[in-house]
């Protein structure tokens, strides 16, 4: 089963410690671009540790308010006009409802941090939030990059009763979408929208702006 967790990312070393800007606001992301996420996620569970770590591709549409993610085997659509995702696999559509609304800009909750740069004098500028305000038993940080407001690095930590640690980086992100058709809806076999009235919610983790992973 596909489950929500939040975006993450497992911070790389940087020449600096971040510095305060007083000029930074809450920046707000192209309103189309997609990329390669790279995931890595650990959650212990009874005593159990389990370990993921995948590579997909993420869309992200908000002038037409949806968003897909594909894996290996896998299709993840999110319709926020409807408010309803689909998950596609080896043939087979679990729709689900959804709460939480898709964000264009970085959260209001979200606190500003620091600049700091990656990789050296000629590297990348990035602003750096932390998550903690929202939702109880989590704490991290995301990154944007400093001149275009892309989202870079999340590094999210559950402390609740089965602790977790998810990472993500985005890279080669491109501002558009090459491909329009990885948001279609296959119907069959997902449900249309009369069939739609007794489809559970869907989990949502607070730590995460943007995309759902499996």
């Amino acid at each position: 089963m596909l489950t929500l967790v939040a975006i993450a990312c497992l911070l790389v070393a940087t020449i600096a410690a971040p510095v305060d800007d007083p000029n930074q606001s809450h920046c707000c992301t192209p309103k189309q671009w997609s990329g390669t996420m790279r995931s890595i996620s650990d959650t212990l569970s009874g005593g159990k540790l389990t370990t993921t770590n995948q590579t997909l591709m993420y869309y992200y549409d908000y002038n037409n308010m949806r968003a897909a993610t594909v894996g290996k085997g896998f299709r993840l659509v999110q319709d926020f006009n409807k408010m309803e995702s689909y998950t596609i696999v080896s043939g087979t559509c679990t729709p689900s409802k959804m709460t939480e609304p898709l964000l264009n800009c970085v959260p209001e909750k979200a606190a500003f941090i620091g600049s700091l740069q990656y990789g050296g004098p000629q590297g990348l500028r990035v602003n750096e939030y932390s998550v903690d305000a929202f939702a109880p038993n989590i704490k991290g940080r995301i990154s944007y990059t400093a001149d275009d407001c892309i989202p870079v690095l999340e590094t999210v930590i559950g402390t609740g009763p089965d602790p977790s640690l998810h990472s993500i980086e985005f890279v080669d992100i491109v501002p558009s979408i090459k491909d329009p058709s990885v948001f279609d809806v296959p119907r069959p076999p997902c449900p249309t929208d009369t069939e739609l009235d007794n489809v559970v919610d869907m989990p949502t983790q607070q730590g995460s702006p943007f995309a759902a992973l499996p």
